[in-house]
């Protein structure tokens, strides 16, 4: 006889077993179960998806297939998984840890040494009732004791916040939080709003009954935890911590000193770090300066062209080479060193520099003309970008490379413990936070900064300028210690800073998470998720970021190749030129075949098409 593993029945773990289908409890449940028609359920005394095809949990209308899929967690959000978790009734004097028993077994809490020594969650139910309806036996039943998850009855998860009122502290921050107009629908956020309000505030209607609401406290961190704290935002962790409030509301930084204050919720996002760098303008030597009409196409574009314009030459000596107004001496070489002439000539002008007076030769001119407009006009749009632009690249390709020629970056000292463990010999000079490190730059205090991306994209727009400027007009700094640059109007110039960019990869990525209470960070944390799970993350991101300021600088790239040659991305390819070099020479092969069939007839093409004009002065002699 073969026992499989389905033969087995399975009665719970040791220190929380299933109660037999004889105890008094389960006899007390028979009558009333069979009175809303499910007579057998939980009354097995062994682990089995009661579930599984009841009406009485929602279940009959589940898709058998849909097992296979919440086995593989490959199941969509929402779906009744729980209809094929496996549960039972328990003994609730058996399931918790009794430490006496333990200990008097000869075990030690923790420990498999006796039944009494571990513990297995369980949950109670008021389902039992006797025949006047009052619950006489509080009944226990447990998922876990089964190996299985209980995702149907989530009131564990969500009692202590249901209708709970909380009190949370909130900064403007990226997209992520920002003062807005007050929405009726929400009036208690005071028009604060951006991705991550949202998100919490569908995470608070959505997964909790009643509602969860907040008080918003009008200031950020309290006065006493900054006097413990530079940044304002360790600080607000700090209020969490010691119950001057239950959230703090923004994008913060998971760091182990924050962690070692207080617990986050489920991240996020991830905050990604890169070098920042000057570039830095620099006179040009003479053979630069000389150098640049030439610049606009790469090397390779321009051996395509010298080529073009050989093949040019030859095609003109074949088809028109006969035309004594352009080439009064008929010898061959004569004829060669004439054509090339009128090829590299015409190129310079813009345009044929003959006349040819056959059918083919005209022909050939079309394809000449047509690559010659198309290359001029290319070289003439990119000439004008590259004369006005000045070698400008600091010579840092990446973080190390910064590093190694011993450059002082400016930090945010939040993130300090991390970067160090990455880079331990690098003169890092601290600042409060990312905001402070452009102008700090500007200032010269540093040679190079490290910024998350989405501050980079900040920088680029105008962010941090505008802000440093109004530090001044606030009367907080002078216009030197906040590298204030205003334009003609007296306004903070937005491009005051679009003289740094990015240099190198990616350096390291920081999860983005929000400080909780701890007595709520199971509750609140499980209803994060299910908002991260419906998407309402990723759609908030995709909606609030159609609001942010364009960049004023334009798309910012890597310094890496700027650093070996800062004009290199502006050179033309020569697959640029390929579609434009394909068509001309069609054009001039045909005029060739049209010249091999004036030579092969000895007639002219107007002669072959019978519309010869002796009239005509390209026709006679």
């Amino acid at each position: 006889l073969v026992v499989t593993a389905a033969d087995v029945v399975a009665t719970g773990a040791p220190e929380c077993p299933c109660v037999s289908s004889s105890s008094p409890l389960i006899q007390q449940a028979k009558e009333q179960f069979e009175a809303l028609g499910v007579p057998g359920y939980g009354m097995g005394g062994e682990c089995r998806a009661y579930d599984k095809g009841l009406a009485f949990t929602g279940c009959d209308d589940v898709d058998a297939s849909l097992e296979a899929d919440c086995k593989a967690d490959k199941a969509p959000a929402g779906a009744k998984c729980y209809c094929f978790q496996t549960w039972c009734y328990v003994d609730s004097e058996k399931c918790p840890i009794n430490k006496p028993l333990c200990e008097a077994a000869g075990g030690v809490v923790g420990t498999y040494d006796s039944p009494y020594c571990r513990d297995r969650e369980m949950e109670a139910t008021q389902l039992i009732k006797n025949a006047n309806g009052n619950t006489t036996a509080v009944a226990h039943y447990s998922y876990a004791t089964c190996g299985s998850l209980n995702t149907y009855d989530t009131s564990r998860l969500t009692e202590i916040v249901n209708g709970r009122n909380l009190k949370v502290k909130i900064t403007e921050s990226y997209y992520w939080t920002f003062q807005g107009e007050v929405d009726d629908r929400s009036p208690q956020w005071k028009g604060w709003t951006g991705v991550l309000n949202q998100a919490l505030d569908h995470s608070f209607r959505s997964h909790f009954e009643p509602d969860v609401n907040v008080t918003l406290d009008e200031g950020w961190s309290s006065a006493s935890s900054r006097e413990k704290f530079s940044s304002s935002w360790t600080a607000c962790v700090l209020d969490v911590a010691v119950g001057n409030a239950d959230m703090c509301i923004g994008d913060f930084w998971v760091t182990p000193q924050r962690m070692n204050l207080a617990n986050f919720l489920t991240p996020f996002d991830n905050d990604n770090f890169y070098l920042v760098a000057p570039r830095a303008s620099t006179e040009e030597p003479l053979f630069d300066i000389l150098q640049k009409p030439f610049l606009p196409f790469s090397n390779s574009l321009w051996v395509i062209t010298f080529f073009f314009l050989v093949f040019s030459a030859i095609v003109m000596m074949i088809t028109d080479g006969h035309n004594i107004d352009d080439y009064n001496n008929q010898g061959k070489v004569p004829i060669l060193f004439k054509s090339l002439y009128f090829a590299f000539a015409g190129y310079v002008q813009g345009g044929s520099a003959n006349l040819p007076a056959s059918v083919p030769g005209r022909t050939a001119t079309l394809g000449f003309g047509f690559f010659v407009l198309i290359t001029l006009a290319s070289y003439t749009a990119n000439l004008a970008t590259i004369l006005v632009t000045r070698g400008s690249a600091t010579g840092i390709t990446n973080a190390q490379d910064a590093v190694d020629k011993g450059i002082e970056i400016c930090i945010a000292m939040v993130v300090e413990e991390q970067l160090r463990k990455i880079f331990p010999t690098a003169k890092f000079k601290p600042m409060v936070g990312t905001s402070d490190i452009p102008k700090a730059i500007g200032r010269g205090d540093c040679g190079a900064g490290i910024l998350q991306e989405t501050a980079i994209e900040g920088m680029h727009a105008g962010r941090f300028s505008v802000g440093d400027c109004k530090l001044v007009d606030d009367g907080k700094l002078t216009e030197e210690e906040a590298y204030c640059v205003r334009d003609e109007n007296g306004d903070a110039r937005t491009d005051r800073d679009c003289y740094l960019a990015r240099a190198g990869d990616l350096i390291m990525s920081v999860p983005l998470s929000v400080p909780i209470r701890t007595d709520l960070v199971q509750s609140l944390g499980w209803a994060i998720r299910k908002t991260l799970q419906e998407g309402v993350v990723d759609e908030g991101k995709a909606t609030f970021s159609q609001t942010l300021p364009p960049p004023a600088c334009g798309e910012d790239g890597s310094l890496e190749e700027a650093a070996k040659n800062p004009l290199e991305s502006l050179r033309l390819p020569a697959n640029s030129m390929l579609g434009t070099t394909i068509i001309s020479i069609f054009v001039m092969v045909l005029a060739l075949l049209l010249s091999a069939l004036e030579i092969h007839t000895g007639k002219t093409i107007q002669e072959i098409l019978g519309c010869a004009n002796l009239r005509d002065p390209d026709m006679a002699g």
